[in-house]
């Protein structure tokens, strides 16, 4: 009897004391997990992972009224999910490149249709026969032809940009892969205005060459209905001002560019010499009258 009732106060005891323990335990456990959690939704997205989505990001983004399920599908290729989390090769593939661009057409019909006109599509149906490509196309880094997915951030992008703040993006956007225009389009009176001064009227890259049929403007006609656009009295004689002034990417075929911009740069040099010589005469001159007065007057005392 007695064994009895010591096992009985033991029993509850435990349930006294161990049974609110696990349970603290459990709820600590639950709280630091959904703490890491929430900590690591807030994180930057890994540049370099294209398979990884923000959640709380897209939520704020311009697709954040559409599920997964309208762009992707039912993620099921042959017969398996895609992508194959068991298969590391595949994810090691960029999902920017994958996925089928076609689906955009769907919501984005006339940008599509600009897109498959312009030069961006012909370089990339150079490279794998397609003006848009298909998930079913094999893919890889020898790549250089833009998709939708390397100008267009479809998880992240913002709704409602500014004429200002989009113009902003879209200049870092064709930077990146056209770094000497860029460059020389910041150093020119359009970039200057329109990305340092935020003057909206300026010219931002698709005011010119299209968002994305994107034009080339080496003949002038297409040159003229550019400028047209801002400068409605424009001639034939406003293209022959260049905005791009820069030989780096030029193709060898465009020997007569070449040559102008070859008479442009040096006639900058001369004008950065002139220039410096005639402060160096000016401020030498201007230094030597200060002395000559200032000797005259200790003379003088």
């Amino acid at each position: 009897m007695k064994r009895a009732a010591l096992v009985k106060r033991l029993t509850l005891q435990a349930r006294r004391f161990v049974m609110p323990g696990v349970f603290l335990i459990g709820f600590l456990l639950w709280f630091l997990n959904l703490t890491a959690a929430a900590s690591h939704a807030r994180q930057t997205p890994d540049p370099d992972s294209t398979w990884f989505v923000d959640m709380n990001l897209y939520a704020e983004s311009a697709h954040a009224s559409l599920t997964c399920e309208k762009c992707h599908g039912t993620m099921v290729k042959d017969g398996r999910e895609h992508p194959d989390l068991k298969d590391p090769e595949e994810l090691r593939d960029s999902a920017t490149r994958t996925f089928d661009y076609t689906r955009c057409k769907s919501c984005h019909k006339v940008a599509c249709e600009r897109a498959q006109q312009g030069a961006h599509a012909k370089a990339l149906t150079e490279e794998t026969g397609r003006a848009v490509p298909s998930s079913d196309e094999s893919t890889g880094a020898k790549k250089k032809a833009p998709t939708c997915g390397d100008c267009h951030s479809s998880h992240y992008t913002p709704s409602g940009l500014s004429r200002l703040d989009n113009g902003r993006r879209m200049a870092d956007v064709c930077g990146s892969c056209h770094e000497a225009q860029w460059i020389s389009y910041l150093d020119n009176y359009h970039g200057r205005t329109a990305v340092f001064l935020g003057d909206e009227k300026s010219a931002f890259c698709s005011d010119c060459h299209g968002a994305h049929d994107v034009i080339s403007l080496k003949k002038r006609d297409a040159a003229l209905g550019a400028c047209a656009r801002c400068h409605p009295q424009a001639s034939e004689e406003f293209t022959a001002f260049v905005i791009h002034d820069t030989l780096e990417s030029l193709p060898e075929k465009e020997l007569e560019k070449q040559k102008t911009l070859v008479l442009i740069h040096r006639v900058k040099i001369i004008a950065f010499v002139v220039v410096a010589l005639v402060l160096v005469l000016f401020f030498g001159h201007t230094f030597l009258w200060i002395l000559r007065e200032l000797h005259e007057k200790l003379r003088k005392q």
